[in-house]
């Protein structure tokens, strides 16, 4: 295998993993849209001084994986390339935000910044353990058909289906490129910076001919403007793929939860609960 296509090689593992059948597999992709959405603009909202009432949110993700079974390491995985960016913001805040915010056991005392740098990075874990397991749990087409439900939307999800489908293809024609361009030059570990933009010039040329002919063959085979993707018959949502009362219990139940966990502050009340009966 080419060091392109090892590179893009997680790129797909997230959409095998939606292939399961469990609870949250064979949902609405809909339904689990709307929770995933309405759960990241409730994690945002959140001040970051209250950092207790940020922490309870964590059970959504780890309900949502276990139930679904999907293993943890993809996701932390797929983490890892957006902490430098929160680590870079939120350390701006340990310098600028030095006052004290409150102290643990008369010794050590947390200042704002440290407290505003733990709540920058419980968000953008959050929110992106939530989509990323929404990927986990819907096929990617499914998702788009969502997007593509209203005709405003409908160029714009077939351009991010097909987008995602030969994602693929791109790779192989840049591992060929690759390949041509290390037989004529030995020893070379990558695009030498002088001859890069030749190189993605010749790439995108590549691509719009590939392109070319893979729409050619999609008109062969009858393709008139709609992504068709094969569909397996699922439990709770009907043959024409509306929205069932299990489908709608579980937004509302959902958001419902979200709300009180915002509007609640649970971590104090199960702490006092803890102290009421020790």
């Amino acid at each position: 295998m080419g060091q392109f296509h090892k590179a893009g090689g997680g790129i797909d593992h997230l959409e095998r993993l939606a292939s399961g059948d469990s609870f949250i597999h064979v949902l609405h992709p809909a339904a689990k849209g709307i929770v995933t959405l309405g759960y990241i603009g409730i994690v945002v909202s959140v001040p970051p001084a209250n950092l207790s009432v940020l922490v309870p949110f964590l059970l959504y993700p780890v309900l949502a994986a276990s139930v679904s079974g999907t293993p943890w390491r993809p996701l932390f995985a797929r983490l890892l390339p957006v902490l430098p960016f929160v680590l870079f913001f939120g350390l701006s805040n340990l310098v600028l935000m030095r006052e004290p915010a409150f102290t643990l056991n008369t010794a050590l005392t947390v200042s704002r910044g440290m407290v505003f740098f733990a709540a920058i990075l419980l968000k953008t874990a959050f929110t992106v353990f939530a989509v990323l397991l929404l990927i986990a749990t819907t096929p990617f087409y499914e998702i788009a058909e969502c997007i593509t439900a209203p005709p405003a939307f409908r160029v714009l999800g077939l351009e991010i289906i097909l987008t995602m489908r030969y994602i693929a293809t791109l790779l192989d024609e840049a591992e060929a490129m690759w390949t041509a361009y290390a037989l004529r030059s030995p020893g070379a570990r990558a695009v030498r910076m002088k001859d890069m933009g030749a190189f993605m010039g010749q790439l995108l040329l590549r691509s719009f001919d590939r392109a070319e002919r893979v729409f050619c063959a999609m008109k062969c085979r009858g393709f008139s403007g709609v992504y068709r993707g094969v569909s397996r018959k699922r439990f709770i949502k009907n043959t024409a793929g509306m929205f069932t009362l299990v489908n709608l219990a579980y937004v509302v139940l959902n958001l419902a939860i979200f709300g009180v966990l915002r509007l609640c502050n649970v971590s104090v009340l199960l702490g006092k609960l803890f102290l009421l009966f020790l």
